[in-house]
């Protein structure tokens, strides 16, 4: 297909229609993608580098938090996200220090810079290292625990996607 005359995207597909419908029902169907079906108009994700957020969060002097790379703004969401649906956070973690998280999430994804500690999660016990990846349910307080160096993780959940849909974090064993 020339490019003149492609979709830009599959939004900008139309619904379809059946070839050879064989009954009148079928005849009125409309087929749509997930780009045209609900009417959603999440606004494009511009290009962005982060850099001050890896840089706090590599610091030695940053104190145990959470830093968020947050481009809401630019997204022209009334809620952090990095993506339309993906919050993505930098978790620092001092030396022998906590920190208590409690994501709106319906699940959520860690990876370890560097450091190495344990997470105490929905009555479980996670020891992790640097280079490992764990996944925690959402709707659960966590406490991560850095052990004897301080912690960097990278933590990503889909708190935007639950705070555009209205919806609440699964309850426990959901």
């Amino acid at each position: 297909m020339p490019d003149d005359i492609r979709p830009l995207s599959i939004a900008d597909m139309p619904a379809q229609r059946a070839a050879a419908p064989a009954s009148a029902a079928e005849a009125r169907g409309r087929f749509f993608n997930t780009g045209n079906a609900f009417n959603l108009q999440l606004p494009v994700v511009p290009d962005h580098l982060f850099t001050d957020e890896p840089a706090r969060a590599l610091d030695p002097a940053t104190p145990t938090g959470l830093i968020s790379c947050d481009i809401s703004g630019m997204l022209d969401c009334a809620f952090p996200a990095t993506s339309p649906l993906v919050l993505a956070h930098y978790a620092r973690i001092r030396a022998g220090e906590t920190l208590a998280t409690d994501f709106v999430a319906s699940g959520v994804i860690a990876y370890v810079i560097t450091g190495a500690g344990t997470t105490v999660c929905a009555g479980e016990t996670v020891h992790w290292g640097e280079g490992d990846l764990f996944i925690l349910p959402g709707g659960e307080q966590a406490a991560h625990t850095a052990g004897a160096a301080d912690t960097v993780l990278w933590i990503v959940t889909n708190e935007p996607q639950l705070a555009f849909e209205k919806l609440r974090a699964p309850g426990p064993g959901e």
